[in-house]
């Protein structure tokens, strides 16, 4: 350790001659590491909360979803399911037929898209596993069955037990006809069918969709040889890849979206709150930095006498400069460090006990979900001395102390 280091550490423990130069000094360091650890705290829920939401989305959504740019659907003809089906990274590609309806249970009605897939849908997405009450089953002993979103089934009082009782009517304006105000039911399509299960993404898709063969679909919709979308399921970590492939072959005529481009508005408005309050609480940094300031004025100025034993001793302006700058460095390091620590040990007690819930209601998660990523624990370092720097730096270069001792 170099001789202006040993003094800086030593005028940091030393007892000051004014209290108040130890009381700021102190509220200095509590100062960072509150902001620190307030920063650490916060994004990192931010990113549980972030984690919690792409995990329910992507329970129902492809890896990949092709959608024409003009017009609703296209012919089966305009792209190639079989060569797609045979990329090296493609797992399963299956055909979507979707549009909105009006879904009748009772007096009970909602309106909802039908979603006519496949019966081994699942394999695109985890649709199994998010399906809370029955079962996904679209096609059994020659029935159609139909799998309902959570919310659409509390709207309507109905269940997956697959009983009778809770059959839904579907009606859809008859593509054949021209819908007029005397035409009545006559103008409209409709279809039974009765939930086999229900399912909760605890997303805004539980509130609209209803998922159907694709021959159900089909003949309620009148789009017998069109569909309004193809969803592919790729290899893990593969999915940009295939995107690009499918964009080369494909892009002129559809959108090639990926997951987050699916959820697009979804992913940026939680991006923008996260940095929206990284930097509200960097303004706390900021006032403790102009505190630093303040105490680096004061700290020179008592400091005028031991500055003149330093001269006589052979040190020069730069020497003395860096004593103060490293001094008042290590106190933002401490308080960075204090900051990063009790972050750290809040977040895991958070994460093993819960210790901050939602509170009483019915919520998804009991508790604040938390995720630490390297990459928020970097800008926070970076903030801390991007902005302290300047405070510590300012009042030992412009103290004229240096500059004018009576020896």
């Amino acid at each position: 350790m170099n001789i202006y280091r040993r003094i800086a550490v030593r005028y940091l423990f030393a007892k000051k001659s004014h209290n108040i130069i130890n009381f700021i000094s102190i509220m200095s360091l509590i100062g960072i590491a509150v902001a620190t650890g307030a920063l650490l705290i916060v994004l990192s829920v931010f990113n549980g909360l972030q984690n919690f939401v792409a995990t329910a989305v992507n329970s129902f959504n492809a890896d990949i979803q092709i959608v024409p740019k003009t017009g609703k659907t296209f012919s089966s003809g305009a792209v190639n399911v079989a060569e797609i089906e045979q990329m090296k990274d493609v797992l399963y590609c299956s055909e979507v037929l979707s549009d909105v309806a009006v879904w009748v249970h009772d007096d009970k009605q909602v309106i909802a898209n039908v979603k006519g897939v496949r019966d081994d849908y699942y394999k695109i997405n985890s649709m199994d596993t998010i399906v809370k009450q029955g079962s996904f089953v679209l096609n059994e002993y020659g029935q159609a069955w139909a799998v309902v979103g959570g919310e659409i089934a509390y709207r309507l009082s109905v269940d997956g037990s697959g009983k009778a009782e809770n059959m839904l009517k579907v009606y859809y304006p008859n593509r054949t006809k021209k819908l007029k105000a005397t035409a009545g039911m006559s103008a409209l399509n409709s279809q039974s069918v009765i939930p086999s299960g229900v399912f909760y993404s605890y997303t805004e898709y539980d509130a609209q969709y209803v998922i159907v063969p694709m021959e159900f679909a089909q003949k309620l919709l009148g789009y017998y040889d069109e569909y309004t979308s193809l969803e592919i399921k790729c290899k893990p970590g593969t999915i940009n890849k295939v995107q690009k492939q499918l964009g080369k072959l494909y892009g002129d005529q559809f959108f090639i979206r990926n997951t987050y481009q699916q959820e697009e508005d979804l992913y940026k408005v939680m991006q923008s709150e996260k940095w929206s309050i990284y930097a509200i609480l960097s303004f706390i940094l900021l006032i403790a930095a102009f505190n630093m300031m303040g105490m680096m004025a004061i700290l020179i100025l008592e400091k005028k006498s031991e500055v003149k034993v330093f001269y006589a001793l052979g040190a020069d302006n730069a020497m003395l400069r860096k004593i103060f700058m490293h001094e008042g460095m290590l106190i933002a390091g401490i308080g960075l460090l204090i900051g990063m620590v009790l972050g750290l040990v809040f977040c895991f007690l958070q994460y093993r006990f819960g210790l901050i819930t939602f509170g009483d209601g019915h919520y998804l998660i009991d508790s604040y979900p938390v995720e630490i990523h390297l990459f928020d624990v970097v800008m926070i370092v970076l903030v801390v001395l991007l902005l302290t720097f300047p405070a510590v730096y300012w009042p030992s270069k412009k103290m004229s102390v240096f500059d004018n001792v009576d020896l």
